[in-house]
């Protein structure tokens, strides 16, 4: 009886603690900056990114839960960002916050400016595991770094290194689109 009592104890206890809802048991909703969508994004610092990617593999890996394939994802993710900041880089480090009761990084962008070129390469997206398509769509994380990137003379998006790496951003954000 106390062995059922105890494994209650701990489903409810982690079912509860979802972070995915608010504690009225609502989905989170973000929404974008109706103004200016580059509002949303954020300068960030190596060592900052990497606590945030820290902060996130850690809920996934002490949930007490099994570790779901999309969290699979978000950990392999995580790995290549930290490979990318262990090496001596010139790479900028993007936080994507839209607007939301709670404050919260929902995306951890890398990229890379390419002066010979003119143009900002984007490396790497990190999701947040807290993270649902259905708060609000990736796809409103591409028009804020378009919008970020056109808001510079002379310099041109390229997303090709991302989607050869990164099948997910190219089937949404592409693919799909073109359908």
């Amino acid at each position: 009886m106390n062995c059922i009592l105890v494994l209650l104890f701990f489903f409810i206890g982690a079912w509860s603690l979802n972070p995915i809802g608010l504690p009225s048991g609502n989905q989170k909703k973000y929404t974008i900056n109706p103004t200016s969508r580059v509002n949303d994004l954020n300068l960030l610092t190596p060592s900052k990114a990497r606590f945030i990617a820290k902060h996130w593999e850690n809920n996934i890996l002490n949930s007490g839960l099994e570790i779901m394939h999309e969290d699979v994802h978000v950990l392999n993710k995580i790995d290549e960002l930290m490979e990318i900041i262990a090496k001596e880089n010139n790479y900028i480090y993007i936080s994507w916050t839209p607007s939301s009761l709670i404050k919260e990084v929902l995306f951890i962008i890398v990229g890379e400016t390419k002066p010979d070129k003119n143009e900002f390469v984007i490396k790497l997206i990190v999701q947040s595991p807290f993270w649902d398509s259905k708060q609000i769509s990736s796809e409103h994380l591409k028009y804020a770094i378009e919008e970020l990137i056109y808001g510079i003379d002379n310099v041109y998006l390229n997303m090709t290194y991302l989607y050869a790496n990164d099948l997910r951003y190219k089937l949404s954000w592409v693919t799909i689109n073109q359908i």
